[in-house]
């Protein structure tokens, strides 16, 4: 997806630091504001830079050309898959 075409006319952007919880991270991911509050209000959500995902403990809702929204994934390993 590209994001210009995506989110064209939405509003303003915010800058925010990645939200990988990599201590070594210092990534800025720009968004549209939009999409950053509806993030804030669903639990488990969390903002990345692209690449920054870690499979099996997140995953993608939706990707951009500047990021990633992911779900944290539940801690049980046995979980049922649909």
């Amino acid at each position: 997806m590209h994001e210009g075409n995506q989110f064209a006319g939405v509003g303003s952007a915010v800058a925010i630091a990645c939200q990988c919880g990599r201590s070594a991270c210092a990534e800025v991911i720009a968004l549209p504001q939009c999409v950053y509050e509806e993030a804030q209000c669903e639990p488990g959500r969390l903002l990345l830079a692209p690449g920054h995902e870690l499979p099996g403990i997140r995953r993608a809702l939706s990707r951009f050309d500047s990021f990633v929204v992911i779900r944290k994934e539940e801690a049980e390993g046995n979980r049922e898959r649909r």
